[in-house]
């Protein structure tokens, strides 16, 4: 299983998480997704799922994401 921290900007509210766990928790490989308002970020239990289709995902939801790396993941 890993583990994947994205930074999303642009949300402003419980609907904006909200669409952000529908649409990357369809994507085939998630098992979890925990979206964090305040903080900006959605961590992600997946197995076999690129950083690509987790970013695609949050595209597909509305908003702009990366992924972080290093010290902040």
């Amino acid at each position: 299983m890993t583990k994947t921290t994205i930074k999303i900007d642009g949300m402003m509210c419980e609907g904006c998480v909200n669409g952000v766990k529908a649409s990357v928790g369809k994507v085939p490989g998630v098992q979890s997704v925990d979206v964090n308002l305040k903080k900006g970020t959605a961590t992600v239990q997946h197995e076999g799922v690129s950083d690509e289709d987790l970013i695609r995902a949050v595209v597909d939801a509305g908003f702009r994401g990366s992924v972080k790396r290093g010290l902040f993941r």
